[in-house]
């Protein structure tokens, strides 16, 4: 189990979050269905669930109600938008009283974001500073850092989290894997109370294994969740957390950890 800001979770794993269903991935579920789905079932099997952000109000809006029919359980992300968007769409998923509050700070490089009116964009460090204070108490939690330097904004921003993430690989071609820069970043950050969480191909209960040796706190999970979600509904994604429960005992048995704590790295070979 993992204390993930307060809040007992079975495993330190998240589904990741995602927006636009329709558009990226079919026309089965609108955002409404889908977070109904992933956020109730992920609490119901003990985790709990980013969810996403868009250029249509009602991914934000669908993703808070969730949550909110949920007791809060999961984590809204808010994309980088102009402050007054942000003030906006941050004061919306504060009333479902999350356990914290994320902003993808990688969508920033995505260029159909930038030509929107609002656009969105990179934030210094102390526009990231008013940030934090809008979440009104709640843990904020900075995704898409890739590197040490960033890492240390981050802190100077007053981030309680952040997730290693190069946004699925598909904004900077030729960027570096999340497990090449993980250590280093975790290294960065060791002792200073940031819960360092990472993304990127992350599939079953021993890659799970592999990213808490390399000094992840824990790990979030996109893809298959959204298949989990298309091809089972909340019996789908029940089944996904069993086996990824599963293959991480197994793994740590096999290791010789008896807790998460005692995952090490010279457990991994790079």
């Amino acid at each position: 189990s993992y204390d993930f800001f307060g809040k007992q979770v079975r495993l330190p794993v998240f589904a990741a979050p995602v927006g636009a269903m329709q558009l990226h991935y079919g026309d089965k579920y609108d955002d409404l269905t889908y977070n109904d789905i992933l956020v109730s079932s992920c609490a119901q099997a003990g985790i709990a669930a980013f969810t996403g952000d868009g250029t249509n109000p009602a991914v934000i809006e669908a993703a808070a109600g969730a949550l909110k029919k949920n007791g809060g359980c999961g984590v809204p992300t808010v994309k980088p938008w102009n402050i007054d968007l942000i003030r906006e769409k941050m004061a919306l998923v504060s009333a479902a009283n999350p356990i914290a509050i994320a902003m993808d700070i990688d969508a920033a490089g995505l260029p159909f974001l930038k030509n929107l009116t609002p656009p969105a964009g990179s934030k210094t460090v102390d526009e990231l500073k008013e940030i934090v204070k809008l979440a009104d108490g709640k843990p904020f939690i900075l995704k898409g850092i890739m590197t040490v330097n960033g890492a240390k904004k981050a802190l100077e921003a007053g981030a309680s989290g952040i997730v290693v993430s190069n946004h699925g690989g598909r904004v900077l071609d030729q960027c570096p894997a999340t497990a090449e820069v993980l250590p280093e970043i975790a290294a960065a950050l060791k002792g200073t109370g940031v819960k360092v969480l990472v993304d990127g191909g992350i599939r079953t209960g021993v890659d799970v294994f592999k990213a808490l040796a390399l000094g992840a706190d824990g790990v979030l999970i996109c893809r298959p969740f959204v298949t989990a979600v298309y091809g089972g509904g909340a019996e789908g994604v029940k089944c996904y957390i069993d086996k990824l429960a599963g293959e991480l005992a197994d793994t740590m048995q096999m290791c010789g950890a008896h807790t998460l704590a005692e995952i090490t790295p010279d457990m991994v070979r790079v």
